[in-house]
Formats: structure tokens, C-alpha cells, sequence
């Protein structure tokens, strides 16, 4: 590491970071927050639903909090549980939550 990088709390090695590319065949992905890094799974039909059930008017961000909880695989948890952390954290899980494009196409 050079001087000039700073350490990322719960960043992983290359081999741990293979390894769940191998379990989790849909994907993985990292998100960093202010020197913190966690990595997360691609979330599954149900794990939507599951998060998705959480969605409220009164608690508008339980939603995300729940995805980013069932799709943890490791790092630090801290960027789920320090509140700053989870705001940038939330920016990133919409971009997920929003899958691929589709195309409709009027046949």
C-alpha cells in the first residue's frame, strides 16, 4: 500500500472477494462511505419483497435499511448502522433496487 492511500475499514482481499463472486452467481457489489466499505449481493425477487413490505410513509427508509441488511455479506457494518454512513449508503441501494432496464415494445 502506498503512503498516500489510506486504509478502508472491512476491506476485503481479492480472494474473499472471488469467493462470493462464486456463491453469489447473480453478483456483487461494494459500496464505500467515508473510509468504510461494505459489500452487498445482488438483492434476489424475494429479498425485495421482503425489504419492500417494509415501505412506509412514516418510515421511509426501513425499506432500505431492511435490503441492505438481508443482502450484507461483509466489511463493515458500520455504513448500515452510523446514520451519516447509511444516507450515502441509501443513494447507491436505490440505483441497485432500480435492476435492469427493460424496453417495451408494442408488437
Amino acid at each position: 500500500m502506498k503512503a498516500t492511500e489510506q486504509q478502508i475499514a472491512g476491506q476485503q482481499n481479492v480472494e474473499q472477494i472471488q469467493a462470493w463472486k462464486q456463491q453469489y452467481k447473480q453478483g456483487i457489489y461494494a459500496i464505500e462511505v467515508d473510509n468504510h466499505i461494505g459489500y452487498f449481493k445482488n438483492p434476489s425477487r424475494h429479498e425485495m419483497n421482503c425489504a419492500m413490505s417494509k415501505a412506509s410513509s412514516d418510515a421511509a427508509l426501513d425499506m432500505y435499511e431492511e435490503l441492505a441488511r438481508l443482502t450484507f455479506i461483509g466489511g463493515t457494518e458500520e455504513v448500515i448502522n452510523n446514520d451519516q454512513m447509511f444516507f450515502g449508503l441509501v443513494q447507491q441501494i436505490k440505483v441497485k433496487m432500480e435492476g435492469k432496464k427493460a424496453k417495451l415494445v408494442n408488437l
